[in-house]
């Protein structure tokens, strides 16, 4: 003991650095061999969960597909890999596909509850293998842990002679050591301890000696000094991080607001989407079932909606709906949900409401849409069909609610347009209907499986025919003949009328050329052409160059036009007509009577002839005002300089009524039926074609 006293602080320092030394390698090296075993284990389970998942992905198309020579060379690939005792892939359904094993090995005799652990002394790994987010199939790898637990025995047999030595070097020293050098250690151990437990790195070490241990503790104090500033700098990079984080928490919360608004709402108008309208009409259906209440939901589409994209464009029908968005939200209470379904569809759910309340709103829905828009340069006015089903007599759910208003409103545009209809169950039929002809009728427009009938005009003054009314005729197979009144208006709908009218016009003009054998025909051909067309500023144009493709004399040309035309307030229109007429082509404004039209606007526009509907005509002798209703037509018609035309002319008192008037022309089965192409051409080269027609 004396010796150790003698000994200078530097070989103290060494002796108990060699206790220490001893001491840490114990611990140190028992420390390092449980985490060792642990961690090796991890990695064999970790590389194991590598490989299944690098052959799970090499085998998608293989498991997709159900190719196991390719699932087959996959698995193969393991060969290689002394490790692995046996690759096993199987499908979605656990039924195996394909299949690597060494001798001996075999595959699971039961599936596992875990995705891995222990079968047979072999550890194992189930990998899901998903394509698209959806589980196709799984792959299992078997592997072997000889190596492993050879390494882990070996490393354990060093651990314990460590220890042993260990432990004997601490028995040998620590009676000599501990009172010579362990006092100043233990007093700058509290140090350390009483800075770890309390965080406070203003704490200095009080050791006063000029020895080793002395400069041992100014060198401490020295980098506690460097550690408090270390620690107030990360103080400050700690509150401007967590400021940071609090911001981008705040964005977070705010995007994902944003998102869940976008989930549930449209983007382009705001309003609430299909799935918001979804789960707010479940939700009001639980409620007045539960409160024995009625609830109204209306379906709107807008009328002709598709003639405005077409024509002037996405960014002009796009803003057209928010402005219509706008106007139907005005006109509803808050607790009325409106939503925007897609396209031109609109849908509103009226709570604790009654027939007379739906149909109060609906009117006013309904003018509200009427009021012409401004949307950029264009003046345009649109209306919208209606379908008003109620809960609970039109149905239990959500969707058969739906389902019943959209039928509803079909049948609101076949009744005219721009109007409501409620939901009654004979409407299934018709909405069947109309989607079988839908059907057939985009392929007749693809295959050109039309017809023309030809009908005569007699002219009152000159007692002969002056001009040729062309009809499109559509027979279906299996269906016979289709009436125009029933196809046009779903041609109209679903955009193919305007293909139609130019096939019409383009093979009546060569028709009737090839008649009168290519010289210029003595009779005037009358053609329709739809409203849809207006809204393509173009129509002129093409006009014109079907005139000169088919070579057809515009001055023999009549187009027959609606009175919705000349309802429009597109000021685009009316310098559309006067481009054609201004070509020599006449135009002439079909079905008069029922539109109810401005006279102010009959006289502004370029118009030749007026044709009063045929539904006035057949009353002639029955019903008075009808008659008052032709003879009124007829004398406006005249003080405004134009032709009338009477349709459906069918009796001699009809004929001889409209005659005494002084009507210019007549139309109808008195004189013809619309006929084909072949008997026209007979008939126009006959000498007697006036005399068989009267």
């Amino acid at each position: 003991m004396k010796l150790v006293n003698h000994h200078r602080i530097r070989e103290k320092i060494t002796s108990l650095l060699i206790l220490t030394s001893f001491t840490v390698l114990f611990i140190a090296t028992a420390g390092f061999s449980i985490s060792d075993w642990v961690r090796s284990k991890q990695e064999v389970s970790t590389q194991l969960k590598s490989q299944a998942t690098l052959i799970g992905n090499n085998s998608i198309a293989a498991i997709a597909f159900g190719d196991q020579q390719s699932a087959m060379d996959t698995l193969s690939s393991l060969r290689g890999e002394e490790n692995i005792q046996g690759a096993y892939l199987y499908t979605k359904d656990k039924e195996l596909l394909a299949s690597f094993q060494r001798a001996n090995n075999q595959p699971l005799p039961e599936w596992p509850v875990t995705d891995q652990g222990y079968i047979n002394e072999l550890m194992y790994v189930i990998h899901e293998i998903q394509w698209d987010s959806e589980s196709i199939g799984f792959i299992v790898l078997q592997s072997k842990l000889d190596q492993w637990k050879k390494q882990q025995f070996e490393r354990l047999q060093i651990v314990l002679l460590l220890f042993l030595f260990a432990m004997l070097v601490a028995v040998m020293i620590a009676n000599k050591a501990q009172k010579v050098i362990t006092a100043p250690i233990l007093k700058l151990a509290n140090t350390v301890r009483n800075i770890t437990r309390t965080r406070d790195y203003k704490l200095r070490t009080e050791l006063e000696s000029n020895d080793e241990i002395g400069v041992l503790a100014n060198d401490f104090n020295d980098m506690l000094e460097e550690i408090q500033k270390r620690d107030y700098e990360l103080e400050s990079a700690r509150e401007e991080l967590e400021e940071k984080v609090k911001e981008r928490t705040s964005e977070l919360l705010q995007l994902a607001k944003e998102l869940e608004h976008l989930a549930f709402h449209d983007s382009l108008t705001g309003l609430a989407n299909r799935a918001e309208l979804d789960e707010r009409l479940q939700s009001a259906i639980n409620q007045a079932q539960r409160e024995k209440q009625q609830l109204a939901v209306l379906f709107m589409d807008l009328d002709r909606f598709k003639g405005i994209n077409d024509t002037l464009g996405h960014q002009v029908g796009d803003k057209l709906l928010i402005e219509v968005g706008k106007r139907l939200q005005s006109g509803l209470r808050k607790s009325d949900v409106l939503a925007r379904l897609g396209g031109d569809e609109f849908a509103v759910l009226i709570h604790n409401s009654n027939p007379d309340q739906a149909a109060e709103v609906a009117d006013k829905l309904i003018e509200s849409i009427n009021t012409p828009y401004d949307v950029e340069q264009y003046n345009l006015q649109v209306t919208t069909s209606i379908g008003i089903s109620m809960y609970p007599d039109d149905g239990r759910s959500a969707s058969a609610i739906l389902k019943s208003a959209d039928t509803a409103m079909y049948n609101s545009k076949e009744a005219g347009r721009n109007q409501f209809s409620f939901y009654a169950k004979k409407m299934n039929e018709r909405a069947e209907r109309r989607l079988f002809l839908e059907r057939h009728l985009r392929q007749a427009v693809r295959d050109k499986c039309f017809d023309i009938a030809y009908q005569p005009k007699w002219s009152i003054t000159a007692d002969k025919v002056v001009g040729l009314e062309a009809l499109v005729r559509w027979n279906l197979e299996g269906e016979g003949a289709i009436s125009p009144a029933e196809f046009i208006p779903i041609a109209e709908d679903c955009g193919l009328i305007s293909e139609i009218d130019s096939w019409v016009m383009q093979t009546a003009c060569n028709g009737i050329l090839e008649c009168y054998g290519g010289k210029k025909p003595d009779v005037r051909l009358s053609v329709n052409l739809s409203p849809v067309h207006f809204m393509r500023f173009d129509v002129s144009q093409q006009i014109k160059e079907l005139i000169k493709t088919t070579g057809f004399p515009p001055d023999c040309l009549e187009l027959e036009i609606t009175e919705t035309v000349i309802s429009s307030e597109i000021d685009e229109v009316y310098k559309q007509l006067s481009i054609i007429r201004a070509m020599g082509i006449e135009i002439s404004i079909d079905d008069f009577g029922i539109a109810y039209s401005s006279l102010s606007r009959l006289k502004q526009l370029p118009l030749n002839t007026l044709k009063i509907d045929r539904s006035f005509i057949q009353d002639i002798g029955k019903d008075e005002d009808d008659e008052v209703i032709v003879r009124t037509i007829i004398d406006m018609a005249h003080n405004l300089n134009l032709k009338v035309v009477a349709e459906g002319v069918e009796t001699e008192e009809q004929y001889n009524y409209v005659r005494k008037y002084n009507c210019d022309c007549v139309q109808g089965f008195l004189f013809s039926r619309p006929m084909p192409i072949s008997e026209l051409c007979t008939l126009l080269t006959s000498d007697q074609m006036n005399d068989s027609l009267r």
